[in-house]
């Protein structure tokens, strides 16, 4: 197709439309149609200066249709000389060729291009690697016209977060302007925080919602810096909220880890945040933080809470899955998470949030007894019990009354074909001797 993008501007211009018109007819049938125009847009780029103006206007119309041939048209111009009047006139042709030039060329020998295009492509919402590009470029700018250029797509929340994650912020004036328009956007100007002078610094660090990001990024500050985010946690709870959820404890000094222990502690709601940022991040702590937290938990219900939750998402989560085996709970651990929730109440009710968490703990007796125990779970606990229902002693479920057993009846019959023998012929010899069992069993 890159041969075919060549060699179809030397076609008469009936012909052009008539091969497009061809290329797309079964394009909606094939699963290939992305790569194909794709291909064909790298082979026009690639000769793009012999093509006529109204050759181009065929040509780039179908982006509206097939956007991966504008972006194909672009990458096929990459380190050409390319006249900045043809970008000019390729970008009013189309907003979607404006945003994949600005996407994947070098325009910073024509920063007027690039403030024209922006005004072009400043209507779309999806301006995929159109802020990263720009930021690698933004030294070769004129400070005037990259000013013009930010304040013109700066409400763009895609453009902006991938052109801060980008850059270098100290090339940056007024950064505060950027806060509140979107958390992910906060979240990088935190982060990104040692990468500012001091007294914008000072200036950041009166909005709360920097916080998550300053707690991810904390390691990347001075030591002195260090100290004055402390500071900051200590005199501003929205503050403090953030940066605790978020702040890494597994590589933090000793005395900053005391110490926001000290001021997570001296809150119900910030014990909670603490809590839960201990737990999402338990499996990776050193032994004597894991001990302080299970201590903590005994003694405090918000932070138990806090913690259950934690380690209930991590462990349960897709997130925790895609983390892998590193993430994964040791078995001495498994066992003391599961005496914690016999014990309080609070961190069960927290580890119960997420019950899929529950079926990754291999001790499965211990895991049903805790469900018994706290019984309000049981109908939570039988509905996603499904497939896995063999790991478990059915001896202790089929007694269960009520509706409870109703259900179970139901998941029972559902599941049967998957059974154990011996799980089957106990089913079946309880029907008669639970009602409810068998009215759900035959229901299903």
């Amino acid at each position: 197709m890159e041969r075919v993008g060549e060699i179809l501007p030397n076609f008469p211009r009936d012909v052009v439309r008539t091969v497009i018109q061809l290329l797309t007819l079964d394009a909606w049938h094939r699963l290939d149609r992305d790569v194909s125009f794709f291909q064909l847009g790298i082979g026009i780029g690639r000769v793009i200066e012999k093509v006529d103006s109204e050759t181009l206007k065929i040509i780039v119309d179908s982006c509206e249709y097939y956007q991966s041939l504008c972006k194909g048209i672009a990458k096929g111009m990459e380190g050409n000389e390319v006249n900045k009047d043809l970008l000019i006139y390729l970008g009013n042709l189309s907003p979607i060729m404006a945003r994949e030039i600005l996407a994947n060329l070098d325009l910073s020998k024509y920063p007027e291009v690039i403030k024209a295009l922006a005004n072009n492509v400043s209507s779309l919402k999806h301006l995929p690697n159109v802020g990263s590009n720009i930021a690698r470029q933004i030294d070769k700018i004129p400070f005037e016209i990259r000013r013009q250029i930010i304040n013109i797509l700066k409400e763009n929340t895609m453009f902006l977060y991938e052109f801060l994650q980008t850059i270098n912020l100290s090339k940056i004036d007024d950064i505060e302007q950027f806060i509140g328009k979107n958390k992910e956007i906060d979240e990088i100007i935190g982060y990104k925080l040692n990468e500012v002078n001091d007294k914008m610094k000072e200036k950041l660090l009166s909005f709360p919602s920097i916080a998550i990001g300053v707690g991810k990024g904390f390691q990347n500050l001075s030591y002195y810096w260090k100290r004055r985010v402390i500071d900051k946690v200590m005199q501003d709870k929205q503050f403090a909220k953030g940066f605790l959820s978020s702040i890494d404890f597994t590589f933090l000094e000793d005395e900053f880890v005391h110490k926001l222990i000290e001021i997570g502690m001296s809150d119900e709601e910030l014990a909670r945040v603490l809590g839960r940022n201990l737990g999402d991040s338990f499996p990776s702590l050193a032994e004597d933080l894991k001990t302080l937290a299970i201590n903590m938990a005994e003694k405090n219900n918000s932070f138990a809470y806090g913690l259950g939750e934690g380690i209930s998402e991590s462990v349960g989560s897709f997130v925790g899955f895609i983390r892998g085996k590193v993430y994964e709970l040791k078995k001495e651990d498994q066992e003391r998470i599961l005496n914690l929730a016999f014990q309080s109440e609070q961190f069960a009710k927290g580890l119960f949030s997420n019950f899929n968490a529950l079926f990754f703990f291999e001790n499965r007796d211990k895991i049903l007894s805790l469900v018994m125990k706290y019984s309000e779970y049981l109908p939570i606990f039988i509905e996603q019990i499904s497939r896995r229902i063999n790991d478990f002693d059915l001896s202790k479920l089929l007694s269960l009354k009520g509706k409870v057993a109703y259900e179970l009846g139901r998941i029972l019959c559902r599941s049967f074909i998957y059974l154990s023998k011996e799980n089957r012929e106990l089913v079946l010899n309880w029907l008669d001797k639970n009602i409810e069992l068998k009215e759900g069993f035959l229901q299903c």
